[in-house]
């Protein structure tokens, strides 16, 4: 139970369930639960599973959580995770049924809030949650600098200048350390050549990265890259395949647009050539980060430097478009709210960080670090389905044509598929 101000403004809301109520009645949702298969209790079952991690260390829910994949994946030798960025059930359930992803679809999983790449990658590496490991969506905001962070693509999201040329270290990222896969003394990341050399790939402590080319047959090079990595271990062995096309694709296109199914219809081709090559030899695990929503112009909110909202703000929001966090003036948080509640008040529901945290949307309240809430600011707030909002450092404006990060089905649901 959260306490009297979010029951003030928002009178129904006391719980994730009241949560999930209150959304558009187009949509359904859903927010993962710490107890239950999402991407922190998948990462901790897997650093279990090769035994590279005290399971001591970790919370309760997470590790109960984990016994789910701990059952489906067993105890290989060798660990093939191909991670499809934004490949969610809304794509993989428009295969035909016969498919093999379809076929070989284990269970569904729950994506942590927020329902991005970045929040959820990060989830797998450290095996917690974003309240814990601290990266909270595309843009992440850092205290120290007074301003946002893009940590994928590791620049300063107002100028895009590369995060060392302003003394920003990788160290600052993550309050969890990744879980130490490369003490098994086989570690190869797969990754696209644009980003293999990227510092946010590196962070993951591989002992090597192989790249591939999108403009060949990538599908055969990552193959070749997996087999050879499985050959060349001592023993046990890891390797994480990372391959992003839907999600860019959705981005670009949309959720229907032919590029963006034809980049599904190549996603589910790899699925199929990995679980082929290895069967008998290695266990392939298949999930995504999260799944995405179609996101037309008329869903999207411009909040610019100059708008009146923004003068109540030390900063920039941070987050992702669905899921923000506010950082407010000192003296500010009564006008702010008012102000809020009555442009956006329909589209987005705007809780205290305390009451967001006491929900248990970032993780398990007892582990959400001092650091992670510094972060996050003073004000949350959750898109009600479709809307948007793009927090702009400039007085332009963007959109993309599908998006991600609330708690719609949609955006949280993707599969889990073990061979």
């Amino acid at each position: 139970m959260v306490d009297s101000y979010l029951e003030a403004v928002n009178p129904l809301i006391n719980n994730k369930s009241d949560l999930i109520a209150s959304l558009d009645d187009a949509f359904e949702g859903i927010i993962a639960e710490h107890d239950a298969p999402n991407h922190a209790a998948l990462g901790f079952a897997l650093g279990k599973t090769l035994g590279v991690l005290e399971p001591d260390t970790f919370d309760d829910e997470t590790r109960s959580a984990s016994s789910t994949f701990e059952d489906a994946i067993g105890q290989p030798d060798h660990v093939v995770l191909l991670l499809v960025d934004g490949f969610g059930m809304n794509f993989v359930d428009t295969l035909p049924t016969d498919s093999y992803v379809r076929q070989k679809n284990t269970f569904t999983m729950c994506s942590t809030v927020p329902t991005s790449t970045g929040p959820n990658l990060m989830a797998l590496a450290t095996g917690r949650w974003p309240g814990t490991h601290g990266n909270l969506g595309w843009d992440v905001h850092i205290p120290r600098l007074g301003e946002r962070i893009q940590p994928l693509p590791w620049r300063l999201t107002r100028t895009g200048q590369p995060l060392h040329e302003v003394g920003f270290s990788p160290l600052e990222l993550l309050f969890a350390p990744p879980i130490p896969y490369r003490n098994l003394g086989s570690f190869t990341f797969v990754v696209d050549n644009d980003l293999a050399a990227s510092t946010t790939t590196q962070m993951y402590g591989q002992l090597k990265t192989a790249g591939y080319s999108t403009e060949g047959d990538s599908i055969t090079q990552i193959v070749d890259h997996v087999n050879d990595a499985i050959a060349a271990a001592p023993a046990k062995s890891f390797t994480y395949v990372y391959w992003t096309e839907v999600d860019s694709s959705a981005h670009a296109y949309g959720e229907r647009h032919p590029i963006t199914r034809a980049a599904v219809h190549r996603a589910a081709a790899l699925v199929e050539a990995l679980g082929n090559a290895l069967t008998g030899r290695a266990r392939l695990i298949v999930t995504a980060d999260h799944g995405h929503l179609d996101s037309p112009r008329e869903v999207w909110t411009t909040l610019t430097p100059s708008d009146k909202l923004s003068q109540h703000l030390t900063c920039v929001p941070s987050g992702e478009p669905r899921t923000l966090f506010f950082h407010t003036k000192p003296g500010a948080d009564t006008a702010f709210e008012a102000l809020f509640q009555d442009r956006l008040g329909d589209r987005f529901i705007l809780m205290r960080q305390e009451d967001a945290i006491d929900m248990g949307l970032f993780g398990p309240v007892e582990l959400i670090t001092d650091a992670s809430r510094a972060r996050m600011g003073d004000f949350f707030a959750l898109s009600r389905g479709r809307w948007s909002i793009y927090a702009s450092d400039t007085e332009e404006g963007v959109s993309l044509q599908s998006m991600h990060g609330g708690i719609t089905t949609a955006e949280s649901i993707v599969p889990l598929i073990v061979v």
